[in-house]
Protein backbone atom coordinates (compact mmCIF):
# COMPACT_ATOMS: atom_id res chain seq x y z
CA UNK A 1 0.00 0.00 0.00
CA UNK A 2 1.38 3.68 -0.94
CA UNK A 3 2.55 5.66 1.85
CA UNK A 4 2.02 9.47 2.50
CA UNK A 5 5.05 11.80 2.51
CA UNK A 6 3.22 12.51 6.05
CA UNK A 7 2.30 9.02 6.83
CA UNK A 8 6.25 8.59 6.19
CA UNK A 9 7.18 11.51 8.53
CA UNK A 10 4.94 9.79 11.25
CA UNK A 11 6.41 6.34 11.06
CA UNK A 12 9.45 7.91 11.17
CA UNK A 13 8.65 9.62 14.36
CA UNK A 14 7.05 6.42 15.73
CA UNK A 15 10.89 4.46 15.06
CA UNK A 16 13.21 6.80 16.45
CA UNK A 17 10.45 7.49 19.43
CA UNK A 18 10.24 11.02 18.91
CA UNK A 19 8.86 13.23 21.45
CA UNK A 20 5.22 14.01 21.12
CA UNK A 21 2.46 12.87 18.40
CA UNK A 22 2.26 13.65 14.77
CA UNK A 23 3.24 15.41 13.03
CA UNK A 24 -0.32 16.29 11.59
CA UNK A 25 1.17 17.87 8.47
CA UNK A 26 4.47 18.39 6.95
CA UNK A 27 4.23 22.31 6.28
CA UNK A 28 5.52 24.68 8.58
CA UNK A 29 7.20 22.58 11.39
CA UNK A 30 9.68 23.21 13.06
CA UNK A 31 12.64 22.06 15.83
CA UNK A 32 12.80 17.65 15.65
CA UNK A 33 9.38 17.49 13.50
CA UNK A 34 11.24 19.58 10.82
CA UNK A 35 14.61 17.49 11.23
CA UNK A 36 12.46 14.15 10.72
CA UNK A 37 10.38 15.65 7.53
CA UNK A 38 13.77 16.85 6.22
CA UNK A 39 15.35 14.14 6.22
CA UNK A 40 12.07 12.26 4.45
CA UNK A 41 12.91 14.82 1.74
CA UNK A 42 16.56 14.06 1.38
CA UNK A 43 16.25 10.38 1.30
CA UNK A 44 13.63 10.12 -0.98
CA UNK A 45 15.63 12.32 -3.15
CA UNK A 46 18.91 9.99 -2.36
CA UNK A 47 16.73 7.02 -3.56
CA UNK A 48 15.82 8.14 -6.69
CA UNK A 49 19.28 9.16 -7.50
CA UNK A 50 20.69 5.94 -6.23
CA UNK A 51 21.18 4.61 -9.93
CA UNK A 52 20.92 6.36 -12.78
CA UNK A 53 18.67 2.54 -14.51
CA UNK A 54 16.15 2.52 -12.31
CA UNK A 55 12.52 1.64 -14.40
CA UNK A 56 10.35 4.04 -12.32
CA UNK A 57 12.74 6.65 -13.71
CA UNK A 58 12.46 6.38 -17.03
CA UNK A 59 9.52 7.98 -19.06
CA UNK A 60 9.02 7.67 -22.98
CA UNK A 61 8.77 9.94 -25.81
CA UNK A 62 7.24 11.12 -29.26
CA UNK A 63 8.06 13.82 -31.09
CA UNK A 64 7.19 14.94 -34.93
CA UNK A 65 9.48 16.50 -37.04
CA UNK A 66 8.81 19.48 -39.14
CA UNK A 67 9.94 19.57 -42.78
CA UNK A 68 12.99 21.63 -43.03
CA UNK A 69 13.57 22.25 -38.83
CA UNK A 70 16.53 19.84 -37.06
CA UNK A 71 15.98 20.90 -33.71
CA UNK A 72 13.51 20.25 -31.15
CA UNK A 73 13.13 21.12 -27.58
CA UNK A 74 11.54 18.75 -24.81
CA UNK A 75 8.50 20.45 -25.39
CA UNK A 76 8.13 19.58 -28.83
CA UNK A 77 7.57 16.16 -27.79
CA UNK A 78 3.47 15.49 -28.67
CA UNK A 79 3.36 15.14 -24.95
CA UNK A 80 5.70 17.86 -23.94
CA UNK A 81 8.71 16.39 -21.75
CA UNK A 82 8.95 18.70 -18.00
CA UNK A 83 10.94 15.99 -16.06
CA UNK A 84 14.06 15.18 -18.27
CA UNK A 85 16.82 14.79 -16.46
CA UNK A 86 19.30 13.43 -19.86
CA UNK A 87 17.60 11.66 -22.78
CA UNK A 88 18.92 7.90 -23.23
CA UNK A 89 21.03 8.36 -26.55
CA UNK A 90 21.05 4.41 -27.44
CA UNK A 91 17.20 4.19 -27.28
CA UNK A 92 15.80 6.70 -30.39
CA UNK A 93 14.31 5.75 -33.47
CA UNK A 94 12.69 7.17 -36.63
CA UNK A 95 10.25 6.52 -39.14
CA UNK A 96 8.81 8.50 -42.29
CA UNK A 97 5.22 9.54 -40.90
CA UNK A 98 3.11 8.83 -44.11
CA UNK A 99 4.77 5.82 -44.30
CA UNK A 100 4.06 3.81 -40.92
CA UNK A 101 6.17 1.96 -38.66
CA UNK A 102 7.26 -0.69 -40.66
CA UNK A 103 9.91 1.67 -42.01
CA UNK A 104 11.54 2.32 -38.50
CA UNK A 105 15.08 2.38 -37.91
CA UNK A 106 17.70 3.28 -35.52
CA UNK A 107 18.12 6.97 -35.27
CA UNK A 108 22.43 7.24 -33.81
CA UNK A 109 24.00 9.74 -31.71
CA UNK A 110 26.82 11.41 -32.51
CA UNK A 111 29.06 13.64 -30.58
CA UNK A 112 27.56 17.65 -30.85
CA UNK A 113 31.02 18.96 -32.20
CA UNK A 114 30.78 16.93 -35.08
CA UNK A 115 27.46 17.60 -35.74
CA UNK A 116 27.60 20.80 -35.48
CA UNK A 117 30.72 20.72 -38.16
CA UNK A 118 29.12 18.10 -40.60
CA UNK A 119 25.43 19.66 -40.25
CA UNK A 120 25.25 23.13 -39.34
CA UNK A 121 27.58 24.34 -41.59
CA UNK A 122 27.24 25.68 -45.18
CA UNK A 123 24.20 24.82 -46.92
CA UNK A 124 22.09 21.59 -45.88
CA UNK A 125 20.43 19.20 -48.59
CA UNK A 126 17.17 18.39 -46.19
CA UNK A 127 16.39 14.50 -46.32
CA UNK A 128 15.27 11.78 -43.68
CA UNK A 129 17.35 12.18 -40.78
CA UNK A 130 19.74 9.07 -39.67
CA UNK A 131 21.85 10.54 -36.87
CA UNK A 132 21.54 13.28 -34.21
CA UNK A 133 23.18 14.93 -31.34
CA UNK A 134 21.95 16.55 -28.15
CA UNK A 135 22.61 20.62 -27.60
CA UNK A 136 23.76 22.16 -24.37
CA UNK A 137 20.05 23.23 -23.50
CA UNK A 138 19.23 19.42 -24.20
CA UNK A 139 17.54 20.37 -27.59
CA UNK A 140 17.64 17.78 -29.90
CA UNK A 141 19.83 18.18 -33.01
CA UNK A 142 19.20 16.31 -36.34
CA UNK A 143 21.03 15.16 -39.17
CA UNK A 144 20.29 15.64 -41.85
CA UNK A 145 17.39 18.26 -41.95
CA UNK A 146 14.33 16.76 -42.37
CA UNK A 147 12.08 16.87 -45.56
CA UNK A 148 9.26 15.67 -44.33
CA UNK A 149 7.31 14.99 -41.01
CA UNK A 150 8.52 11.78 -39.29
CA UNK A 151 7.80 10.00 -35.70
CA UNK A 152 10.88 9.95 -33.65
CA UNK A 153 10.45 8.21 -30.33
CA UNK A 154 12.63 7.10 -27.37
CA UNK A 155 13.48 7.29 -23.85
CA UNK A 156 14.76 9.93 -21.10
CA UNK A 157 15.69 9.62 -18.04
CA UNK A 158 13.32 11.55 -15.34
CA UNK A 159 14.64 14.50 -13.76
CA UNK A 160 14.21 13.62 -9.47
CA UNK A 161 11.24 15.75 -7.66
CA UNK A 162 11.12 15.90 -4.32
CA UNK A 163 7.76 15.29 -1.61
CA UNK A 164 6.07 18.73 -0.66
CA UNK A 165 2.91 17.85 0.00
CA UNK A 166 1.08 15.88 3.18
CA UNK A 167 -0.31 13.84 0.26
CA UNK A 168 2.26 13.08 -2.19
CA UNK A 169 4.07 9.34 -2.40
CA UNK A 170 7.15 8.69 -3.94
CA UNK A 171 7.67 7.67 -7.62
CA UNK A 172 9.14 4.03 -7.10
CA UNK A 173 6.61 1.28 -6.34
CA UNK A 174 4.56 1.09 -2.69
CA UNK A 175 6.74 -1.63 -1.48
CA UNK A 176 9.67 0.28 -1.37
CA UNK A 177 7.93 3.22 0.11
CA UNK A 178 9.65 2.66 3.82
CA UNK A 179 13.15 3.13 2.34
CA UNK A 180 13.30 6.76 3.43
CA UNK A 181 12.29 6.01 6.67
CA UNK A 182 14.52 3.43 7.24
CA UNK A 183 17.37 6.06 5.83
CA UNK A 184 15.78 8.78 7.65
CA UNK A 185 16.56 6.87 11.67
CA UNK A 186 20.20 6.58 10.07
CA UNK A 187 20.58 10.33 9.83
CA UNK A 188 18.43 10.02 12.91
CA UNK A 189 20.89 7.98 14.71
CA UNK A 190 23.90 9.63 13.46
CA UNK A 191 22.23 12.95 14.50
CA UNK A 192 21.74 12.26 18.14
CA UNK A 193 24.78 9.47 19.00
CA UNK A 194 22.56 6.33 18.48
CA UNK A 195 23.55 3.28 17.66
CA UNK A 196 21.07 1.11 17.73
CA UNK A 197 18.82 3.17 16.22
CA UNK A 198 21.17 4.20 12.99
CA UNK A 199 22.25 -0.10 12.82
CA UNK A 200 18.05 -1.14 12.53
CA UNK A 201 17.67 1.12 9.93
CA UNK A 202 20.62 0.31 8.08
CA UNK A 203 19.58 -3.40 8.40
CA UNK A 204 16.45 -2.32 7.32
CA UNK A 205 17.10 -0.25 4.11
CA UNK A 206 20.08 -2.43 2.92
CA UNK A 207 17.27 -5.55 2.63
CA UNK A 208 14.84 -3.70 1.28
CA UNK A 209 17.55 -1.81 -1.05
CA UNK A 210 18.44 -4.86 -2.59
CA UNK A 211 15.15 -6.02 -3.32
CA UNK A 212 14.39 -3.00 -4.96
CA UNK A 213 17.46 -3.42 -7.44
CA UNK A 214 16.17 -7.08 -8.24
CA UNK A 215 13.17 -5.55 -9.23
CA UNK A 216 13.81 -1.93 -10.63
CA UNK A 217 17.07 -2.57 -12.42
CA UNK A 218 17.34 -4.25 -16.12
CA UNK A 219 19.31 -7.48 -16.01
CA UNK A 220 22.74 -7.55 -16.70
CA UNK A 221 22.56 -9.00 -20.44
CA UNK A 222 25.32 -12.16 -20.90
CA UNK A 223 27.49 -11.71 -24.08
CA UNK A 224 27.16 -14.47 -26.61
CA UNK A 225 29.29 -17.46 -27.36
CA UNK A 226 32.54 -16.62 -29.15
CA UNK A 227 32.22 -17.47 -33.01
Amino acid sequence: MSKTFLQLAQRLRQEVSGSGTGPSTTVGQTGELKRLIDWIVEADEEVQQEHDEWKFMVGSFTLNTVAADNSYAASDCITPVTDLRNWRLKTFKIYLLSAGTGGETKLHWMDYQDWYEIYNTGTQTSSRPSRFTVGNDMSIKLGTTPDAVYRISGEYQKSVTSLSANADVPVYPAEFHMLPVYSGMMKHGAYVGAPEIYQKGEILYNKMMRRMERSQLPRIRMAGPMA
